[in-house]
């Protein structure tokens, strides 16, 4: 369940975009799909281990990946200061999807659907994490000032740097505090239930 963070590509645009002071980041959302197969829940599970994503070399039963861009232009007066800062990230959420559901016991068939809302939950959270980042970013950058416009973009590239910084922890700090509900989900309780009734 652990995210995928994508290189941040960051392009500064001398464009007017006239975007408000209170303007939201702009995001877009695509999904992405890996198959999985199997008739009991046990099989699906193994499936998701072979087939699923890898977060920083570790595997992941989902993942979402942001790609950020930014859009500026400075303006230079009695001091210089960043106008028209918008940001834009591009979300790609990958997520398992079973080849046929109706293989599945009726009860493995429920658990898995649950399993499968739970994921998307979870991913989404991190889509919004993203988003209040960004949005934090946006309003910090808002206020740079200085004499010169190198400094300006100095002290921006600093900003970007801690308020990176701190999202990955915040990140970090919600995958550790979902890990109890992964575990204690009735459909991994499932799988780990007969993994222990019918050890290999």
């Amino acid at each position: 369940m652990s995210r995928a963070i994508a290189p941040a590509l960051l392009t500064a645009v001398a464009l007017g975009l006239a975007a408000a002071a209170e303007a939201k980041p702009v995001e877009t959302l695509r999904y992405s799909y890996y198959t999985v197969s199997g008739d009991t829940a046990e099989a699906i599970y193994r499936a998701m281990l072979r087939r699923g994503p890898r977060v920083k070399g570790a595997k992941a039963y989902a993942s979402t990946s942001a790609v950020t861009t930014r859009e500026s232009k400075l303006q230079q007066g009695s001091a210089c200061r960043i106008v028209d800062y918008r940001l834009r990230l591009d979300f790609v959420m990958k997520l398992p999807r079973i080849k046929n559901e109706t293989v599945l016991p009726p009860d493995d068939r429920r658990l898995w659907k649950r399993f499968s809302v739970f994921l998307k939950e979870h991913e989404d959270t991190h889509r919004r994490i993203w988003l209040d980042c960004a949005a934090d970013l946006e309003r910090k950058v808002r206020m740079i000032s200085a004499k010169s416009c190198k400094d300006v973009d100095r002290k921006a590239a600093q900003l970007w740097d801690r308020v990176s910084a701190a999202c990955d922890r915040k990140h970090a700090a919600f995958d550790a505090a979902e890990q109890r509900r992964l575990m204690s989900h009735p459909f991994m309780k499932r799988v780990y239930q007969r993994a222990v009734e019918t050890p290999d």
